[in-house]
């Protein structure tokens, strides 16, 4: 798939497949990827599945739709992020804006530590 959202003179270090929205299976979540490059932190979303999508799934009921959507946040707006493990499994990306708000990307079980490790040295350039 094309990343026509990338400037001239902007290339990926990395990318990771990630959700935003609520915790837990009934949550309403757009699933998707970041995208670290050496310009800008990008998140762009895949599919959309509304509040209790598995029990309408199996139901036959339609419960995604395809997203569109993309967030560019460039390295000059944010100025920092952690990783929060939230319960047992659940572990998030807070990516920290210079304007106070806080950005969850979740992972899942899967660790955000290199995500982390290259937008921390992305945010030293």
């Amino acid at each position: 798939m094309a990343k026509d959202w990338l400037i001239p003179g902007e290339s990926e270090v990395g990318s990771w497949a990630v959700y935003v929205g609520g915790e837990g299976p009934t949550a309403a979540k757009v699933a998707g990827k970041i995208h670290i490059t050496n310009l800008n932190f990008h998140f762009d979303a895949g599919v959309s599945l509304e509040q209790n999508a598995a029990a309408l799934i199996s139901n036959r009921i339609k419960a995604f739709s395809k997203s569109d959507e993309h967030l560019t946040i460039p390295f000059s707006e944010i100025s920092g992020a952690d990783i929060v493990k939230k319960g047992f499994l659940l572990k998030s990306l807070v990516v920290k804006l210079k304007t106070g708000e806080e950005l969850p990307f979740h992972f899942g079980a899967m660790s955000p530590q290199k995500a982390l490790d290259a937008l921390n040295a992305a945010l030293k350039k």
